[in-house]
């Protein structure tokens, strides 16, 4: 019923430079084959593409594509609702009824935030999130295997989606060291690999790879500025349209991009620091290890929000994969207030930038630059406070599995 209503109010419009590269993309793929769309003008990576092909030969011809590409905004709602299904699974207590978390549920599933991104803007990191969230709810039901191919896919979305890697690792590591085999780590190996060639074999037999190994390279500084509409640290520090300001700037005889690449990294070890230290102790004393759910949701949480804060070359989409998190931890715990707060600083920087509410005044305090940078702070802060003074029940070293049921 939920998919039928955004299927009848689906808004035709977007931002149109991004619906275009989709009909561009789209209709290349159609007209020339998928493997040699990178022979075209690109820069995503490779399983998007998958999808643009597909809606392309379901619509038939490049004036059917273009005419109709706000539908290809489903593909990314369809992910919305499989990322909620699966939150319902992760998160239902035994004592309530699959109705009442629903409802629940539906703070995630009705959330005009998130659903901004992909079913107003046109945009998909609703589907980055999926396979995010996905691989690490398997890391988490300690199904190695089916995690590691969804990190992967992730990372074939979006180069982005690699940010996740040191917390998937955490939560397989303690599983790898206890099922360890040989056997097993040549499964897990040889099945990634695999995943990874299928997911390249139309761009090898096309002989394309080499062009989009191009377009991972160039990803990682495509728009070397410090901020692409992202309200984060470097509005409070810089003056001006910041889309103007080169990242290679240097202060302090280092550049503003690796200063942010620092406070990312810092700050994202200090984040993981409660959960390393219970991993590694747990491998050298062969303890059990005791990894909360809502532990969890933290982190995934706070990890794309220091990605999005601190660094620079951030578009003010890049912050989406923590919101599925944030609500799912404050639905858990039955603490909305930080969801509230994050979902309000995500709205008003993508209405900030798009506008597509058309509100007679966007100079008010709401959508200005600095507030809502203060606001995306504040979550942080919010919760590196939850994570820090609740660590020791978030994460520990248990001896009976028993005592302490995960």
């Amino acid at each position: 019923m939920l998919f039928l209503l955004f299927l009848v109010g689906l808004p035709r419009t977007g931002l149109m430079s991004d619906l275009w590269f989709w009909m561009d993309w789209s209709a290349y793929s159609f007209e020339n084959g998928l493997g040699n769309v990178y022979n075209g003008s690109t820069d995503y990576l490779p399983l998007y593409h998958y999808a643009l092909w597909c809606y392309g030969h379901i619509q038939g011809s490049k004036e059917s594509i273009i005419a109709n590409i706000h539908y290809l905004k489903l593909v990314t709602i369809i992910f919305h609702f499989v990322s909620g299904f699966f939150l319902l699974k992760w998160i239902k207590k035994e004592s309530e009824s699959w109705d009442n978390t629903l409802y629940t549920v539906l703070f995630y599933l009705l959330n005009f935030a998130i659903l901004y991104n992909g079913f107003i803007w046109g945009q998909v990191d609703a589907i980055l999130t999926c396979l995010a969230f996905l691989s690490i709810y398997l890391a988490y039901s300690k199904r190695v295997t089916w995690s590691l191919v969804l990190l992967i896919l992730a990372i074939n979305l979006k180069l982005q989606a690699i940010i996740f890697v040191p917390l998937v690792g955490l939560i397989l590591l303690p599983q790898m060291v206890e099922q360890f085999s040989t056997k097993r780590l040549f499964r897990w190996l040889v099945v990634s690999l695999l995943i990874q060639v299928l997911i390249l074999v139309p761009f090898i037999a096309a002989g394309t790879v080499d062009q989009m190994w191009k377009v991972v390279i160039r990803s990682m500084g495509k728009y070397p500025v410090v901020s692409m509409n992202a309200y984060n640290m470097w509005d409070f520090l810089l003056p001006g349209d910041l889309r103007d300001v080169q990242d290679s700037t240097t202060f302090l005889f280092m550049s503003f991009k690796h200063w942010g690449m620092l406070l990312f990294f810092s700050l994202s070890f200090v984040a993981l620091l409660p959960l390393v230290k219970s991993v590694f102790l747990s491998i050298y004393s062969k303890a059990k290890i005791h990894i909360s759910k809502e532990g969890v949701f933290l982190l995934a949480a706070l990890i794309p929000l220091l990605f999005f804060f601190f660094n620079t070359q951030m578009h003010e989409r890049y912050s989406h994969p923590a919101y599925l998190f944030l609500v799912g931890y404050s639905i858990m715990t039955r603490r909305p207030g930080v969801a509230i707060l994050g979902c309000l600083a995500y709205f008003l920087n993508m209405e900030g930038v798009l506008k597509f509410m058309q509100l007679p005044n966007y100079k008010t305090l709401l959508f200005n630059r600095d507030f809502v940078a203060s606001l995306h702070l504040a979550t942080i802060g919010w919760l590196f406070y939850l994570l820090f003074k609740e660590r020791d029940r978030l994460f520990g070293v248990i001896k009976e599995e028993k005592d302490y049921p995960m």
